[in-house]
């Protein structure tokens, strides 16, 4: 029995020394990597403190520990099925080992890697992969990278780490176990659980990065530093050959029935005898009708508003003043809201996609191939560059969530801020603590950095920001801001029946939150108008904020959202009463630029400020699994639903399925041109 339990009790011992063992590891590899390319390639910079890279290190092995620990799982199942192998320590040692040369490999390649590309593991593995892989390997020996002295040094320093690794083993077993084999059976047992209990709240750590059950998601908590360099290496080889192969899709298959040649003559009702090939940026191209003598725009701010719903603007909410800040900007000169406004995705990484590339949402994560994704002619920040406005994105989480800071440089973007900028400029001013949750810094502190960063710019500005505070958990400090919960609480006991509402617990801090975010967003545009009155103003919710009040939802509930438009200057005239995200871009571009501008667009612009420009009244939508006109919303599978007071016609479902078929093929469109480029042939 005595043997039994000092086997276990070594096979436990050696799962630790194994964790701890490549948890530091990682730590050198990740501190060569700074050395060999941040500092001696000069990637890093030299604005760069210590402080910076210590936590840089720490942050890092956050991601790296999950790697470990399920390595030091499979360590220990090995150990515990060849307990009673003679051989049992020449098994885990070779599993040891393969675990190193990986390790060492992935972050030697991931190297080599960014001094090509100047970033770690992206999509371009995947080019590599299809690409001719014998040109590749002798391009790799005959060139400038060095292949030959890395593989010598891969292998040398595995051989180094192993034979490290074994006087390390031997140590501690020298210590806790050869001590241990003169003390009882009773002593050791003991000593069997507690070590299995310090593998287990090992694990646990590592698994979660605190000590608890609750797995923190770290794109959102990490807080990532300011220095490119830094932030892309922050993640790991091995969350970076995740982020590639876990979305690497096959294209080929997600339109297998459609004929590109078709779709396009259909989509741009071109004649049937059309040849191609057809250049679809030319196929969307719209020229701009804007008068000569409109007011000059300087400043632009694009506000993508989290989970704000199109419901939290009806009217039996008016005694709340749920959105009476917003409201009291629409006046039918200077500020609009389009009636009907679909959304175009149903989550906020999906609805920037479509906002960012002007693409339609085909169900692909387009951020995952950031690294390698051209400027589309359809993305809102290319145009504005034209236009000679500086494009800067706002988001109130971390610059590294999603990829978006890769996401946003390469769909135009010259700058990103997120969560670490916010939080240094609010660090000494008198803001209610905590500045931050689970999501990002809340928005009144984004919204003051906005209107002091853009107060700094001597060029004229296209602002896009992503707010995070309307969202669950709901953990503003609604009594700090006066929201007036009574008066929320007693609206929900008085005006909703209690068969008709939800069975949310939080409708109330829901309540309270779009009120206190309709008041913040509100005084931020009311600011920013007075100090930069030649400003144009746009603000849309990212999706349908998934909880409701009632219990019943519609499709106008669940597929809306808002847009509003507001400028101090502009007097412009609504041409479109339904729209959705996909029209935003060419708005914004109707509005500000110049008469005779070309832009390519799948969306129409909603407003003028050339007034003779006619109003259309039979228009419709496309959105995100949904269509519609000013009469009627369509799902498919599902009846339609009628706006109010809209009348039902005899041919509307024939003109819904039309519709429907047409999104199909802007889905195709953008499908196409994010594969294969603008042209089909």
């Amino acid at each position: 029995m005595k043997g039994i339990s000092m086997r276990i009790f070594q096979t436990i011992l050696r799962a630790i020394n194994f964790s701890i063992f490549l948890a530091f590891l990682f730590v050198c590899i990740r501190i060569c990597f700074i050395l060999y390319v941040g500092i001696h390639g000069g990637a890093m910079g030299d604005d760069v403190g210590i402080n910076d890279i210590i936590n840089t290190l720490i942050n890092g092995s956050k991601y790296d520990n999950k790697t470990v620990a399920a390595s030091g799982v499979v360590f220990l199942v090995i150990g515990l099925l060849s307990c009673f192998f003679s051989s049992q320590k020449c098994i885990l040692n070779i599993y040891a080992g393969i675990i190193f040369f990986i390790c060492i490999f992935l972050g030697i390649s991931n190297m080599a890697f960014y001094n090509i590309y100047k970033d770690t593991f992206n999509e371009n593995l995947l080019g590599l992969i299809d690409d001719d892989q014998i040109a590749i390997i002798k391009t790799a020996f005959e060139g400038h990278y060095h292949i030959l002295p890395k593989i010598v040094i891969w292998i040398v320093s595995s051989m180094i780490t192993i034979f490290i690794y074994k006087k390390f083993c031997n140590l501690i077993e020298y210590l806790f176990v050869r001590r241990s084999e003169k003390y009882s059976k009773i002593y050791i047992f003991i000593s069997t659980l507690i070590a299995f209990g310090i593998f287990g709240i090992l694990t646990l750590i590592f698994i979660t990065s605190h000590l608890g059950t609750r797995d923190i998601p770290l794109d959102a908590y990490t807080k990532f530093s300011k220095n490119r360099f830094l932030r892309k290496i922050t993640t790991g080889s091995f969350r970076d050959l995740y982020i590639v192969f876990n979305h690497k899709t096959n294209f080929n298959n997600l339109f297998p029935n459609r004929s590109p040649i078709d779709t396009t003559k259909s989509f741009f009702n071109l004649p049937p005898d059309s040849k191609p090939p057809f250049d679809l940026s030319n196929l969307l191209e719209h020229t701009s009708t804007n008068i000569e003598k409109a007011p000059s725009i300087k400043h632009i701010f694009y506000i993508v508003s989290e989970s704000l719903s199109e419901w939290s603007f009806d009217d039996e909410f008016d005694d709340l003043g749920l959105t009476s800040g917003l409201k009291s900007l629409i006046d039918g000169k200077h500020g609009f809201k389009i009636e009907h406004f679909l959304e175009n995705a149903d989550g906020t990484i999906r609805s920037l996609d479509v906002q960012l590339t002007g693409l339609f949402q085909f169900d692909v994560a387009l951020n995952s191939k950031a690294s390698i994704m051209p400027l589309f002619p359809t993305a809102i920040a290319g145009m504005m560059k034209k236009l000679g406005y500086e494009n800067r994105f706002y988001y109130g989480g971390s610059a590294n969530w999603q990829r978006l800071d890769r996401y946003t440089e390469s769909e135009g973007f010259d700058k990103i801020f997120g969560n670490t900028d916010f939080l240094e400029y609010a660090k000494d001013k008198p803001y209610p603590k905590p500045l931050e949750n689970t999501w990002g810094v809340y928005d009144p502190i984004l919204f003051d950095f906005l209107i002091a960063n853009t107060a700094n710019s001597e060029k004229p500005t296209f602002n896009m920001v992503m707010t995070t505070s309307n969202h669950s958990p709901y953990d503003v400090d609604l009594k700090y801001y006066n929201v007036p919960m009574d008066k929320i609480n007693n609206f929900l006991k008085t005006h909703i029946p209690k068969k008709d509402i939800s069975n949310d617990s939080d409708n109330d801090r829901l309540l309270g939150h779009i009120w206190w975010y309709d008041k913040q967003v509100t005084r931020f545009i009311k600011e920013a108008s007075k100090r930069f009155p030649d400003s144009l103003f746009v603000i849309t919710g990212d999706h349908y904020g998934r909880q409701y009040i009632r219990a019943k939802l519609t499709k106008r509930i669940y597929k809306s959202i808002p847009l509003i438009i507001y400028s101090p200057t502009l007097t412009p005239k609504q041409l479109y009463n339904i729209g959705s995200h996909i029209d935003i871009a060419p708005t914004i571009v109707e509005l500000v630029s110049q008469k005779g501008f070309k832009y390519s667009s799948f969306g129409k612009p909603l407003f003028s400020n050339n007034h003779a420009n006619k109003y259309h009244k039979n228009a419709y939508a496309l959105g995100y699994y949904v269509v519609g006109t000013d009469r009627f919303i369509y799902v498919p599978k599902t009846p339609l639903e009628y706006f109010k007071n809209a009348l039902p016609k005899s041919d509307d479902k024939e003109e819904a399925k039309k519709l429907y078929e047409k999104l199909e093929e802007a889905k195709f469109l953008s499908w196409w041109i994010f594969t294969r480029g603008n042209i089909v042939k």
